[in-house]
């Protein structure tokens, strides 16, 4: 039975107050203490595809919460990754473009902080959800792409010129 969308209620374990509502396949709207962060759902069509729409529903839903749970953690690795990009780095790439890197990495760990929060939280449900629909290949490229993000951008920003 598919459940008509409606923008649900939420509090992370800290206290920060949400709404979110995952409408379909094309939007998203998450409303933090008021402020509307609406976005297409890209990490969403490429982990959910093939599975019934109640579970993409629902693990949509999920991973969007998560991005809420794992706020903190996020933080804290975006924060680090700033100090990182505005060390001094003589012959490196500009401040511009290590910031811009710092923005890649934190994405990517964000994301993949995110879905791992979905399988945590629904961990039965989500393991019979895809046993009986794979998708191998979204799965794949999700983990190793963010992977690959987060590893590439960090490494580029932490490493030293040689002089």
């Amino acid at each position: 039975m598919t459940t008509q969308p409606s923008a649900r209620t939420v509090v992370s374990w800290y206290g920060l107050q949400g709404e979110i509502m995952v409408e379909n396949d094309l939007w998203h709207l998450v409303r933090v203490n008021g402020l509307p962060l609406p976005h297409p759902p890209l990490m969403n069509l490429m982990l959910r595809r093939g599975l019934p729409v109640d579970d993409r529903l629902q693990f949509s839903f999920l991973h969007e919460f998560g991005h809420l749970q794992t706020l903190p953690l996020a933080l804290v690795q975006v924060l680090a990754l700033v100090w990182l990009a505005l060390r001094p780095n003589p012959g490196g790439p500009s401040p511009l473009r290590r910031l811009l890197l710092a923005a890649l990495a934190h994405t990517a760990f964000w994301e993949m902080a995110s879905e791992s929060y979905v399988m945590a939280a629904a961990r039965p449900a989500y393991q019979r959800a895809y046993r009986r629909t794979p998708n191998l290949a979204g799965r794949a490229a999700f983990w190793g792409a963010m992977a690959s993000l987060l590893s590439l951008s960090t490494w580029a920003l932490g490493r030293r010129r040689r002089r």
